[in-house]
């Protein structure tokens, strides 16, 4: 789906594209600015009533943007004429789901494994048990 397409349609989702484009290149600037090892632990949230809101993922990465930040607020306002400030706020990312085993094998594919298992114990071993662990492991 090209959302480029379906912008020219609708206004407000153009509006939106276009606001969307500008905060990603905001984004990359203010990374430009800031040291590469902070890049993936924070990410530049809004320009709010002349502040620029920084969200860092811990509070390590929140200290050095603080710490930093106003050496670079010069720069930092040269993107955005409003910014005169700069506020780092800490919003831990949230952890993924754990991940679940979603693979169920039919008592006919376990039957089979389970032959082959046994067909290439004498040969390889280590793939005999690898197979027979599976078998094991999703028979239950």
């Amino acid at each position: 789906m090209d959302l480029e397409q379906l912008g020219r349609r609708d206004a407000l989702l153009s509006g939106l594209l276009r606001q969307a484009g500008e905060w990603r290149r905001l984004d990359a600037a203010v990374k430009g600015l800031l040291p590469a090892n902070l890049h993936p632990h924070f990410q530049t949230a809004c320009v709010e009533d002349g502040r620029l809101i920084l969200l860092a993922a811990n509070n390590m990465a929140a200290s050095r943007l603080k710490m930093i930040a106003p050496s670079v607020l010069p720069k930092l306002a040269g993107l955005d004429e409003s910014v005169r400030s700069v506020a780092v706020k800490v919003v831990p990312k949230r952890e993924g789901l754990p991940k679940t085993n979603t693979l169920h094998l039919s008592p006919a594919a376990l039957e089979s494994l389970n032959s082959a298992a046994a067909d290439l114990e004498g040969r390889h071993p280590e793939l005999s048990e690898a197979l027979a662990e599976l078998v094991r492991k999703h028979g239950e």
